[in-house]
């Protein structure tokens, strides 16, 4: 019997081998981890950036949240040619997809709100902007608890769980002074 030698051919030939499958699997493996769903669409995107103004902000995450409603409510809705020209196209994705966009949104639009408050306390256009938030997030604990008869997938569920939870979340919130 021969043992392999650590520089014989068929040494490195095996090294290479595994190597190869090595990094093939990571390939496979690592995109699928890293890919991570945008919850707002390039446009809306473009809307939040363009909102400097903590109000206005809000007014943006309310209507892409309102957007992925929508969709999850009637899946064949159509907006208006100004809508998409400044919107982009109504969202997509699974029900699940869409309730988790949702749920981030909401999230995303909470950490603008402390972080507007944190720089200044005393920026007039917060209250404002805090009614608006929590009046639209009132009005979308309906539509969500509407939708639970038709999330028949455990995922669905938990998504839908999470997103009214974010929501309740979202009509707690309040202003110290």
């Amino acid at each position: 019997m021969n043992p392999i030698h650590p520089y014989s051919s068929q040494w490195r030939s095996a090294a290479h081998l595994a190597l190869l499958v090595f990094c093939f699997a990571l390939a496979f493996i690592v995109p699928a981890r890293a890919q991570k769903r945008d919850h707002l669409t390039e446009e809306e995107v473009d809307q939040v950036r363009e909102m400097q103004a903590i109000d206005k902000r809000i007014e943006v995450f309310i209507f892409a949240a309102d957007r992925r409603l929508l969709v999850l409510t009637n899946p064949a809705a159509k907006q208006t040619k100004k809508e998409e020209e400044r919107w982009g196209p109504l969202p997509k994705g699974t029900r699940t997809e869409l309730l988790q966009d949702y749920k981030r949104i909401l999230e995303e639009a909470m950490e603008k709100l402390d972080d507007a408050y944190e720089r200044d306390r005393k920026n007039e256009l917060l209250p404002k902007a805090l009614r608006k938030f929590k009046d639209a997030a009132n009005r979308q604990l309906g539509q969500l608890r509407s939708l639970a008869p038709q999330m028949t997938e455990k995922r669905e569920q938990t998504a839908l769980s999470e997103a009214i939870e974010e929501a309740q979340t979202a009509t707690k919130g309040s202003i110290s002074q």
